[in-house]
């Protein structure tokens, strides 16, 4: 598997805003508040936020992720966007997203990583990340707000 920049695969943001619309109608969809072809393309930058990644196997597109600010806890950077194709569930691609945004994060030089979920919290808490509050998405869905503090640059 390879995470790769979302603007080096820019031929996959047609798929990629078909995946967003399906998962996130609320948001997404037709009447949703969202407008996941913006979003994506704002997400193609290579060396600061919004920044992009997909995970990919032999060329199929494996799940999607990116730093930006959340837009239901306005934190930054944020993993926003995680998503994973059914097909590849359950086989370490969220985990490979999550910590190629990391890698960036700490590039870019900050000092925490968040992210709200309504799945990864047992995930998250096993790899060092801190519940630190509650959000109310679009769905009405209640997720958790978790944060990763990031070591310092030595």
């Amino acid at each position: 598997m390879n995470i790769e920049l979302l603007a080096d695969n820019t031929g996959l943001l047609p798929t990629l805003v078909d995946w967003y619309e399906r998962a996130w109608s609320p948001y997404y969809g037709v009447d949703g508040p969202g407008n996941a072809p913006v979003d994506l393309v704002s997400r193609c930058n290579k060396d600061t936020l919004p920044i992009g990644f997909v995970a990919k196997e032999s060329n199929q597109l494996l799940g999607v992720a990116a730093l930006d600010v959340d837009a239901a806890t306005s934190l930054t950077p944020s993993v926003v966007g995680l998503l994973v194709a059914n097909a590849f569930r359950r086989r370490g691609v969220a985990s490979r997203l999550l910590e190629t945004a990391i890698i960036y994060a700490k590039r870019l030089g900050y000092d925490h990583v968040y992210i709200s979920t309504t799945v990864l919290g047992d995930h998250l808490l096993r790899n060092a990340w801190r519940r630190i509050g509650d959000t109310q998405f679009l769905n009405d869905e209640h997720g958790s707000i978790y944060v990763l503090d990031l070591p310092a640059s030595g």
